[in-house]
């Protein structure tokens, strides 16, 4: 599995992954209706994501490259479009030769591990490759790995990995319209993390599912601290 420079979990991901988290995993046997290759696209609050959901789903997708789309502004910004075309070139090339990708489309990220808006193309590399999009939802990797650490702390962190239902594209849609679909499935997923499976769809149906952005009236301290204070010790709940 490839990842992104940077990451610093590419060459021992798998230890990594078994040491630092114990992982609840939803949805990912939804992947055995729809034949590979996949189009994997996340939020991405750690840099223990990549390495977490290559070992996921290692068996849907054995060939797997990660990228993270993090574009900049102004005279920056027109050589990263340059470049962001051909890479979806290049992806969608990667695509058709069977070998699925795992996109974290985030322009930014937080300083909390909160979503922050996507960039469209993964909604675009969708459309123009046709494979399956899987939206994926994670929760408390950046409690398992904040950026101030290099490696994860070992001690089973409660982690959450929410696979939403697969999300079909047709040449001619639009990218927003594709866009919206896969930010609502995370939200969605993030909810169920939080709610469980009905609590989430209740919340959605009611309009009151919970915000999965950064509280900027916060001082960013407490935001911090509110990402990685200590798990509270619960009884294990039959229904999940």
């Amino acid at each position: 599995m490839k990842h992104t420079p940077g990451t610093g979990l590419g060459r021992a991901s798998a230890l990594a992954v078994r040491l630092a988290v114990d992982p609840v995993v939803r949805g990912l046997d939804q992947l055995a209706d729809h034949p590979g290759p996949y189009l994997f696209v996340a939020n991405h609050p750690s840099e223990l994501d990549a390495a977490l959901v290559g070992e996921l789903v290692r068996e849907y997708a054995p060939q797997l490259v990660s990228v993270a789309v993090e574009p900049h502004h102004g005279l920056l910004g027109l050589a990263d479009r340059a470049r962001g075309l051909r890479s979806v070139s290049r992806l969608s090339a990667l695509l058709h030769h069977g070998v699925s990708v795992l996109l974290f489309p985030e322009r930014q990220r937080s300083d909390d591990g909160s979503m922050t808006e996507f960039d469209l193309g993964a909604a675009r590399l969708g459309i123009r490759s046709g494979v399956t999009i899987v939206p994926v939802a994670l929760v408390g990797t950046f409690r398992a790995l904040p950026p101030w650490r290099v490696l994860p702390e070992s001690g089973g962190h409660s982690v959450t990995v929410v696979f939403g239902a697969p999300i079909h594209t047709a040449a001619g849609d639009e990218p927003s319209a594709v866009n919206a679909s896969i930010v609502q499935a995370i939200t969605l997923g993030m909810a169920e993390a939080k709610l469980g499976w009905y609590g989430a769809l209740r919340a959605q149906a009611e309009g009151s599912l919970p915000d999965t952005g950064t509280d900027e009236t916060a001082a960013h301290w407490r935001r911090v601290w509110n990402a990685t204070k200590p798990e509270r010790q619960t009884r294990r709940q039959v229904w999940t």
